[in-house]
């Protein structure tokens, strides 16, 4: 539930409390934050699409989360409300009444509300993975703690904490060690690997992709750099190595049973300048690590052949989904990713300018083309100096490459007083991913209805139906269908 109270004083005391049926029941508040979006960045204005962006701006959004405090910080007099209520998978089916109670400033004001509780349960365990980059280096930076504190650790925690709550399944990771002796014979130290799996694995993450191989030296260039010492991939030292890294990897992985749950990256976003030796390196690879799955973000370009996970960005997918769709040989997977682009044609995103349902309909995408997966580069990733309080517009370097980004593509936690805020485009990361394990739970049953509620709202990644009553009409049938046949547990 999202509320607005109007002429409202600023340090405003508040409280909230519900009766009947949710009076014993736990319920998320929180105070909306709102956010300032400085630019519309990268938009055709001479071309407009409808809802992308749907606000021109500069202008403020509530995006972020708060959780709910005694006293309220109003904008212009304005607060924002966003109470959330978690339904636990050992709750009775029904419909459950009561009335929301919120006192501002002396003032009394009673909503009543109803829920209705369906007896599909979501798996705890989903079956989306899903990966977006996280930094805990930023924490002391943004929180003022010291690198490794106590309070470093709890602030830490919370983060993936919020990541789990978005059902975030899949962590980055990295960390080796690497020393090397005058006559070029590679040491590897895995134990701050072993460390981070283990820590992430606390938390209920299931996977792990490692950090790539390899990185371009220019968009360019044909050359990829491999290695802390950054060789280039195809010359006599990088193959030294690589010939001692992988198989020294390899070893490790299989000691910990972990290469089952483990993806590779090789060298992020081939093109069309380094797909050629991409492919060639993806080769090398391969030859010291058989058994390891390779998995990169990409567009369209001539590495057929080269990976086993396939990560086109969405609107690359669209536009040659014949060509992708013939890399689905084997066991090889098929997920997509959004970015920084592209900003035309309608194509769905997390962006601060584009409606929340955008956000929303990512995870259809995965259950209508049987996409098992997702990645975005970054959950955290607030670029040097950014205030993503204020700045939402950051100049981004990605090799010699420089741009400005869309508000909302280097985060979806903000860093907030204490401890991490989420966002709303989180909570529609949350269910989104909800859905798609409605939509497979469904599929089992009834395919062909599945099929026909996703294409309702959802016929390609830039046809998406933004009519919020219709969508809702829509997520209510799902639920009701994907409820039947379900076993209750008397």
């Amino acid at each position: 539930i999202q509320l607005l109270f109007f002429d409202v004083p600023d340090q405003s005391i508040i409280s909230v409390r519900l009766t009947d049926d949710f009076e014993d029941r736990k319920t998320d508040c929180y105070e909306l934050v709102p956010v300032f979006v400085e630019d519309s960045s990268n938009i055709d204005h001479t071309n407009p699409v409808p809802y992308c962006p749907n606000r021109v701006a500069p202008f403020y959004i509530y995006d972020c989360l708060k959780p709910l405090g005694e006293k309220v910080t109003p904008k212009d007099g304005t607060v924002g409300l966003y109470l959330s209520f978690p339904i636990d998978k050992k709750d009775k089916p029904g419909l459950l009444s009561g009335t929301v109670m919120i006192v501002v400033r002396g003032h009394l004001f009673e909503i009543p509300i109803q829920i209705r509780i369906h007896e599909a349960i979501v798996p705890e365990k989903g079956t989306l993975k899903m990966v977006n980059g996280y930094s805990s280096s930023k924490i002391p930076e943004y929180f003022h703690v010291e690198d490794g504190s106590p309070d470093h650790k709890r602030i830490d925690a919370e983060h993936l904490h919020l990541l789990r709550r978005m059902r975030q399944n899949m962590m980055y990771v990295g960390g080796v060690i690497t020393t090397r002796d005058e006559e070029g014979n590679y040491q590897f130290d895995f134990s701050p690997l072993e460390h981070q799996v283990e820590y992430y694995q606390s938390f209920g993450f299931q996977y792990f992709l490692m950090s790539s191989v390899g990185g371009r030296k220019s968009w360019k260039e044909s050359t990829i750099l491999v290695g802390p010492e950054r060789l280039p991939a195809m010359s006599y030292e990088a193959f030294r190595y690589l010939s001692q890294y992988l198989p020294a990897l390899r070893r490790f992985l299989k000691e910990k049973d972990w290469t089952d749950c483990f993806l590779l990256g090789v060298s992020d976003e081939p093109n069309d300048a380094n797909a050629t030796e991409f492919r060639a390196l993806c080769g090398l690879v391969r030859k010291f690590f058989p058994e390891i799955r390779l998995a990169d973000a990409l567009s369209y370009t001539a590495v057929h052949g080269a990976l086993d996970v396939w990560i086109p960005l969405n609107a690359e997918y669209d536009k040659h989904q014949k060509e992708f769709e013939s890399y689905r040989t084997g066991k090889d997977e098929l997920w997509h990713y959004v970015c920084c682009v592209p900003r035309k044609e309608g194509y769905i995103n997390r962006f601060m300018d584009y409606p929340l349902l955008s956000t929303r309909y990512l995870f259809w995408g995965n259950y209508k083309y049987r996409m098992t997966g997702y990645l975005h580069w970054a959950s955290n990733v607030y670029q040097p100096g950014q205030d993503p309080f204020k700045q939402n517009n950051p100049s981004h370097r990605n090799a010699d490459s420089v741009c400005i980004l869309p508000p909302g593509d280097t985060h979806v936690i903000y860093p907030g007083k204490d401890r991490p805020w989420m966002s709303m485009r989180l909570e529609a990361h949350r269910q989104s991913a909800e859905e798609y394990e409605l939509f497979k739970i469904l599929e089992k049953r009834n395919k062909q209805k599945a099929d026909a509620l996703c294409e309702q709202c959802f016929k390609s990644f830039n046809k998406v139906e933004y009519n919020p009553v219709l969508f809702e009409q829509t997520r209510i049938q799902l639920l009701e269908e994907a409820s039947k046949g379900t076993v209750l547990n008397k």
